[in-house]
């Protein structure tokens, strides 16, 4: 492979563990899935695709019916240090532009080579830099108190600029991206362990479980016992 392929790909189920020479962007289209890469577990939504270094042992579940945009890319394409810093940050906050994209996809198809557009983002020195390392904090703790003071000092911008940043790259104000951030977590949570439903909510950040299930149900219709309950056997 000299240069980048990219295709859309459905997961009807597990895909088991694979391991390949060269690396590949996960980024959703609809559904979300989990994944497992290098040991880590993530899951993949409208915001969150993920990147897969050359190399890496990693596992695919679907949960509903997906398709994803799969960008298979020769680790020679891209340098050192962008290598090194998607390997250890692999879990990539979606911007509304790209987004757009992707929801256009199925119906026009993949046309030219995304990795210049991807890089153009969630390279180490790309526009989105700055935003994509406050992102993956988020995603790290998602129950911290991201209140926007917070994370305008760690952008190391005003409050209001902050937003007018988030409202340019995300689509969504800086507190609408941490909520969505703990809703994430606190499904997969639901999916890959066995604690309590209020313990889940509390540890997510929820002042209560009740706030969790509404939060759950306005996104996905479900309750957490039935989200639960479609954990991939």
């Amino acid at each position: 492979m000299h240069a980048s392929t990219s295709h859309l790909r459905s997961y009807p189920a597990p895909t088991g563990l694979e391991r390949h020479d060269y690396a590949q962007w996960v980024l959703p289209v609809r559904g979300e899935l989990q994944l497992e890469v290098a040991g880590a577990a993530g899951h993949l939504d409208r915001l969150q695709g993920a990147f897969v270094a050359p190399a890496q042992a990693h596992d695919m579940q679907a949960l509903d019916e997906n398709c994803c945009l799969i960008v298979d890319c020769p680790a020679g394409l891209l340098d050192d240090a962008t290598l090194d810093h998607l390997c250890r940050h692999p879990w990539l906050s979606l911007p509304a532009a790209l987004r757009q994209r992707l929801q256009g996809l199925p119906e026009r198809g993949v046309h030219g080579d995304p990795v210049p557009y991807l890089l153009y983002h969630f390279a180490p020195a790309g526009s989105g830099a700055r935003l994509q390392a406050l992102c993956l904090a988020i995603t790290a703790a998602p129950c911290g108190d991201w209140t926007v003071a917070r994370m305008a000092a760690l952008v190391g911008v005003s409050g209001s600029r902050l937003h007018a940043l988030f409202a340019r790259e995300f689509g969504l104000p800086p507190l609408a991206w941490a909520s969505a951030a703990r809703l994430r977590w606190a499904k997969q949570q639901l999916l890959e362990g066995r604690a309590a439903i209020g313990d889940i909510a509390l540890r997510a950040g929820y002042s209560e479980q009740s706030a969790l299930t509404r939060a759950l149900r306005r996104e996905t219709g479900l309750t957490p016992r039935q989200w639960r309950a479609r954990r991939p056997q």
